[in-house]
Formats: structure tokens, C-alpha cells, sequence
């Protein structure tokens, strides 16, 4: 490894004026010392027992196509968001009326011509069950300038889509966040006209006093509801105006409201509550921290939480009633750590603006803040991934860092306890999931620099947590602009993405081996089968020829996927469910899906780097994910309560001709059941049952006749199993 070097290297974001609703970082990067060499090095396999990478494979969708074309967009950076979900998967049925729904509804931003200053829209694209494109258009028909950063939730009862972003509304050019809703359980109806949920400032203001804050890059989320009947929508924006100390420290306005079949049906623009959160304020106006965060609903009770890290701390608002009152949840993260001195010179790695050693500590980063987060462990537990950084106590008090030394972790918050862990993803020490983070120069935790170059200078270990690297300026950028790591799950089966730029940013520092790697990120994937409690290694995916075979002497590991052959596939985002396909012993299978922009050129024109815009395409694929334990049912919701998800509702044989056994299950005894058959318009064609029951399994056969003893025709029928407080809702073909 070549000698430790110093560059002077203060960012200055130089932004295009089309992009001035981008985020802004809260630090400066400094003057810093780093190696030449930036790889991840060998990966550390500890003493522990770690899972291989999981095996994938890519699904064709109904055109034998492993990705599925959406759009094409000249708007390059982050065209899909930069929290919450922008891919969501329908429910099976779209109740009330039994209409068949299952497909994929996305949204992003997207500039369809290279006008970006003006020509930025609110688009979504609706792909049918087997991952074909049915259509792709923008969602407001109604002239309104830049919109973007779209975020997308999905009614489980309706499977209505509901969609969020934010555009320029006010004659002063200040943004405003906008909502609609499909009425797709109304024989797939149209988006209703959107109207503003998020009013700047008017709605802010009485609340917090502030007379010109825009509250934009707004999320999305729909959990049920305290009212019978009735689920609750969840939306909040993050703060784009500075401060009076010039900060940028995001407080939020949360707005939420309760809705039914009815009220989206009659295009209710619905009877919103307003709130700001005395946290995420005082870090703002007091300029005490900059505040990274998401927001999370579960599906099955009142639970919502806000997570993530300010300053030196992790937090959590948590609330059990629906959103309606949240309490405070902090916990330091601020390590100490060794400052290792040239085993030659006895010059300490790091040092102060004076020359004297800086005293180092191991921080929450403001970098790595493109996040979302996820329920595991039957919802008592919330996972996000965002990382850490090294920085000196004489930076932090300045407000500045070197972001060349960022680390990826996942950050979990138990709501029993009200307790925080994390576990490391790519550099690892001899527990990554212990209470100590790991150090890059001491990863066998014996308190030695594990390894000195030839110089004498400490060997430190780093990562690339980026798609995007570029010598002239690129650390900062990488890090805070074109970061991105999403996370989904099902049950106690979770999935954590990211992009990892290691073995490009070798490329670019001329570092023997890496020549194929020059403008080729990785996409990084773990997987976990027990609640986010251990992880496998990484598994890498890229888009590079040169990885098409396995070879170490040349550092390459043999993950090109052909699938992509051909393409930059950048800004990956996740769908907000596992699908599982299988859950015998042995073939335990989920299918994941995500979206992502297949970029022509290297670097973001509409952010900062690249040349002018040339675009790229919107694309969406799946991916076939082996688990190695048993699926564990989660529950989920309906129009009228929780139910769980272990009542059986099956039937055999599907399809079916003349005849067919359903079998279902009660919870309780004496329940009334209720076991009807509809069509695919949702007209009721037999009732088979309306009993009280014990508990327990039971079975009726149905021979394709309705209720009049006609024979039915071939096609697609739906039966509906309604048993005190639950219902739940299959399909099944009958073939003549």
C-alpha cells in the first residue's frame, strides 16, 4: 500500500440552479489524510458462523424479459426518493367488490425532455402480476411546475395507490407537497385531482412560529386506524430552509388521516391533523444537530415510529396510538478510538489543524442518510441501515469530517426495551453485532494495528458505500448525494440493499487489478432469516464483463449478472414486500423486487457531475432470493381489523374442473363463518357457508354451480372466508 498522503480537500457544492430542491449536507469535509488504496480488502470472515451470500436468480417477467422497461427520464438523480417506498405491491384483491389487483404500482420523478429546470413530473407505472408493463404515465394531469421526489403507499383493503411529491405552487416559486389517490377498487378509476396536504408556510407556521420554511420530500405510508372501519394515511416532509445558524437540519411537519372504501370513493380530499414534533424542532431552530430520519407504520396495530440519528445519538419517536402521541427514545453512539501512530516516524494518522494528535471517535454519519426502514421480529423491532463515521473531537466542535471514512451499518431500536444495536455490514470485526464498532486498523480486536504499509503507516481498512466516485471532489458527493440503501421484509425474512463503489474507486486511484472496474459500482445485497438478529456475507451483483469469471489474481469476484449486461444500473430501490414464493424444508424462496435507473452516462447531470443531461431509463426487474430458515407468517390488515395471517384459506385442486375442497380455518369457537364465492366483476355467486363453527380446520366442496344450480363458466373466481373479525380472500380458476 503506497504512503499516506495529504490533499487539501474542502467541498464545494456546486449544484446545478435546476436542482436547488436537492439536499443539502450538514458538514464540511476537511483536509484529511487517506491511503491510496481504498479497498474493502479481503472481507473479514470472523470466528463467528456467517451465512454465504444468498443465491439468486433473476425472474423473467410475462415477456421472458428479466428487467421491464418503465420510462425513459433525463432526470438522473435520485429518481425515485430519498426515504419511504416507491415501489409497493398490491394486495391479491381489491375489496370491496373482489376486483383481481396483485400487481406493482411505481412512482419517481421523471424529466422527458432536457429541460430540468421546468420539465420535472410526478410519473407511475402500474405493472401487472407477472411483471409486465401495463402503463406509465404522469400522475397530475394539471399543469404544475417540478414536481419530484414521489413516494407511494398502498391501501391493503382498496389496493388504491395513494401518491405524494412535492412541486412549485406559490407565485414565489416556494414548493408545497401535493397528494392524490387512485380509485383503482372502482373498476380501476383514475387518480382523483391532487390537492395540497402540506401547505408552506401557512401550515407550519402556527406551529412552529417559522414564516418561510418549505417542508418538502414528503413520504407516504398507510397503517390501520383507531376508527372501525377505516385504515390511517401517514405523511410528513423535512425542511428545506435553514436555520438563522444557516444549518440545514431537517425538522418535520407529520400530517395523518383516516379514511374508508367510501370517502375515497366519493374523492375525499380527507380531514387532516396537523403536527410538528418538539424534537426534530429544537435540533432545527436551536441549531443543536442535524436530524436523519424516516418514518415507519406497522400494518397490524397503532405503532409508528420515527428513527434514525442527530448528532452523537440514535433516536426514536415512538407511538402506540396511531400517531396520535409519540415518546422519545436516545442513545449515545459516540465511541472513542485510538489514534495509531507511523510505526517508522511515530507520526500519529490523524492529526489537528496544529499538528498536534486529534483525539478520534466513531460518530452517526450525516452521509449514507437515504434510507428507509423495517418491522421485524413480529413488530417489536425497527431496522434501518444508514453508517458511521471516524472524525476527530476538533471536527466535530467545527462541524466538519472526512467523509472518506464511512462505514455501513444496520441500526436496529427495540420498542420493548426502548434499547438501540447495530450489527456491521461490510467491515467487520470479531462480532459484528457486539456493542463495540468496529475499527478498520484493529479488525482482530486485540488493541494492535493489524498491518502497516510500507511507510510505516497504519493500514485502515475502508469502504465505498456508493455508486458514485469521482477524483475531483467525489468523497463528499458519494457518500451524501448518491447513497442509497433500502431495506424490505416478510415475517422474519429481511432483505438490506446498497451500492458499493470499492473495487471502481480502486479504478480511479490506478491501483493494479481494478483496471476493468473504472465507472462499474456493484450492487450489495444481505439477507437475513431470523429478524435482522445475524446476516449473511455479501452478495455482489454488477454489470461489468470484466467480472464474468472468477478471477482472484485480478481481484475479481464473478459477479457480473448477464441480465444487466450492457447497462449502468444505479439508484436501486426496493418494493415494500417480500414476495414468498416458497416455505418447504429446503426450498425456502422470496422474490424481491426492486427499481432502478439505467444510466447512459457515468455521474448525476441533473446533481453535480456528468456532462449535460443525456438520461437514461426507469426499469424494473425481480429477483428469486434463497433464505436458508423457515418463513415465519407475519399478519396483516383489513377493512375492518388485524387479522393473522395463519388462518388457512386454501383450496385444492387449483384449477379446478367440475370440482374443488376449500379449506379453511376458525379461531374461536362458536364463530359465525361466512364462506362466499364471487366473480371477477365481484358479484356474489354462492354462498357455500353462513354457521357457527368451533375452532378449527373445516372443509366444503364447491362444484362450480351459483346459487341458482347453474354451472358457471371458465375463469377466474374469488372465495371470501369472513369469521368473527376476519376476513381473508383467495383466487382460483375453474377450466372447462
Amino acid at each position: 500500500m503506497k504512503r499516506i498522503f495529504i490533499v487539501l480537500f474542502i467541498i464545494n457544492i456546486t449544484i446545478y440552479i435546476f436542482a436547488n430542491d436537492l439536499m443539502k449536507p450538514a458538514l464540511t469535509a476537511r483536509d484529511m489524510k487517506y491511503t491510496n488504496n481504498l479497498i474493502r480488502g479481503n472481507r473479514i470472515i470472523n470466528s463467528r458462523e456467517q451465512d454465504p451470500p444468498p443465491e439468486y436468480s433473476f425472474i423473467l417477467n410475462g415477456n421472458d424479459e428479466p428487467t421491464t422497461y418503465l420510462m425513459f427520464s433525463y432526470y438522473d438523480y435520485m429518481p425515485y426518493s430519498y426515504n419511504g417506498h416507491n415501489v409497493r405491491i398490491q394486495p391479491e384483491i381489491s375489496m370491496p367488490y373482489g376486483y383481481p389487483a396483485g400487481g406493482t404500482f411505481i412512482t419517481y420523478m421523471c424529466s422527458e425532455t432536457s429541460a430540468l429546470m421546468t420539465d420535472r413530473r410526478a410519473f407511475y407505472s402500474y405493472l401487472n402480476p407477472d411483471g409486465t408493463l401495463y402503463y406509465s404515465v404522469a400522475i397530475n394531469l394539471y399543469s404544475i411546475e417540478r414536481e419530484g421526489f414521489t413516494s407511494c403507499a398502498i391501501d391493503p383493503y382498496t389496493a388504491d395507490p395513494f401518491a405524494i411529491w412535492h412541486a412549485i405552487t406559490e407565485p414565489d416559486e416556494s414548493y408545497d407537497c401535493s397528494m392524490t389517490y387512485e380509485l383503482y377498487h372502482a373498476a380501476g378509476g383514475n387518480w382523483i385531482e391532487p390537492f395540497i396536504v402540506i401547505d408552506n408556510p401557512e401550515m407550519s407556521q402556527p406551529l412552529t412560529g417559522a414564516t418561510d420554511d418549505e417542508f418538502i420530500w414528503p413520504q407516504v405510508h398507510i397503517g390501520p386506524s383507531p376508527l372501525a372501519g377505516h385504515r390511517r394515511v401517514h405523511a410528513y416532509a423535512n425542511n428545506y430552509t435553514a436555520n438563522s445558524g444557516g444549518g440545514h437540519n431537517y425538522n418535520s411537519i407529520y400530517v395523518y388521516a383516516d379514511f374508508n372504501a367510501d370517502s375515497l370513493l366519493y374523492s375525499s380530499t380527507l380531514d387532516w391533523t396537523v403536527k410538528s414534533l418538539s424534537y426534530f424542532d429544537d435540533m432545527h431552530y436551536n441549531d443543536i444537530a442535524r436530524v436523519n430520519k424516516d418514518l415507519i407504520v406497522s400494518e397490524t396495530d397503532g405503532k409508528v415510529v420515527f428513527f434514525g440519528s442527530a448528532g452523537d445519538s440514535l433516536f426514536a419517536l415512538y407511538s402506540e396510538d396511531y400517531g396520535e402521541t409519540f415518546t422519545k427514545y436516545t442513545q449515545q453512539l459516540k465511541q472513542p478510538m485510538d489514534n495509531p501512530t507511523n510505526n517508522i516516524t511515530g507520526d500519529h494518522l490523524w492529526e489537528n489543524d496544529d499538528g498536534s494528535p486529534a483525539e478520534m471517535y466513531i460518530v452517526p454519519s450525516n452521509d449514507l442518510s437515504h434510507y428507509n426502514g423495517v418491522f421485524t421480529d413480529s413488530y417489536t423491532k425497527v431496522q434501518w441501515m444508514s453508517g458511521v463515521n471516524y472524525n476527530s473531537q476538533e471536527n466535530i466542535v467545527q462541524s466538519q469530517y472526512w467523509p472518506a471514512y464511512i462505514y455501513p451499518k444496520i441500526f436496529s431500536f427495540d420498542i420493548d426495551t426502548g434499547e438501540f444495536c447495530f450489527y456491521e455490514l461490510d467491515v467487520q470485526d470479531t462480532d459484528p453485532a457486539d456493542d463495540h464498532l468496529a475499527v478498520g486498523f484493529d479488525l482482530d480486536d486485540d488493541g494492535i494495528v493489524d498491518e502497516y504499509d510500507d511507510e510505516g503507516w497504519p493500514i485502515v481498512v475502508r469502504s465505498c458505500p456508493s455508486w458514485f466516485f469521482n477524483t475531483d471532489g467525489g468523497w463528499q458527493d458519494a457518500y451524501f448525494h448518491e447513497s442509497n440503501c433500502k431495506m424490505t421484509s416478510n415475517g422474519n425474512w429481511v432483505v438490506c440493499a446498497w451500492h458499493d463503489g470499492a473495487k471502481l474507486q480502486n479504478a480511479y486511484f490506478g491501483e493494479p487489478g481494478y483496471e476493468g472496474w473504472v465507472e462499474q459500482p456493484e450492487i450489495a445485497i444481505v439477507i437475513s432469516d431470523d429478524n435482522g438478529e445475524t446476516w449473511s456475507d455479501i452478495r455482489y451483483i454488477n454489470a461489468n464483463p470484466n467480472d464474468a469469471v472468477i478471477d482472484t489474481t485480478n481481484h475479481y469476484d464473478g459477479n457480473f449478472a448477464l441480465e444487466l449486461d450492457g447497462m449502468l444500473p444505479v439508484n436501486i430501490t426496493l418494493g415494500d414486500k417480500l414476495e414468498i414464493i416458497s416455505n418447504e424444508p429446503g426450498n425456502y424462496h422470496a422474490k424481491l423486487h426492486f427499481a432502478f435507473y439505467d444510466d447512459i452516462s457515468y455521474g448525476s447531470e441533473a446533481g453535480q457531475y456528468g456532462p449535460m443531461p443525456v438520461g437514461g431509463s426507469l426499469r424494473y426487474a425481480a429477483i428469486n432470493l434463497e433464505f436458508q430458515e423457515e418463513w415465519v407468517n407475519p399478519v396483516s390488515i383489513n377493512e375492518n381489523t388485524v387479522t393473522p395471517s395463519t388462518v388457512k384459506l386454501f383450496n385444492y385442486p387449483n384449477p379446478f374442473n367440475p370440482q374443488t375442497t376449500i379449506i379453511f380455518s376458525t379461531a374461536e369457537n362458536a364463530e359465525n363463518a361466512e364462506l362466499v364465492i364471487y366473480n371477477v366483476k365481484g358479484q356474489k355467486v354462492k354462498m357455500l357457508v353462513n354457521e357457527v363453527l368451533p375452532a378449527g380446520e373445516h372443509s366444503v366442496i364447491w362444484d362450480g354451480r351459483d346459487s341458482n344450480g347453474k354451472r358457471v363458466g371458465s375463469g377466474v373466481y374469488f372465495y371470501k372466508l369472513k369469521a368473527g373479525r376476519m376476513e381473508k380472500v383467495k383466487k382460483m380458476i375453474l377450466i372447462k
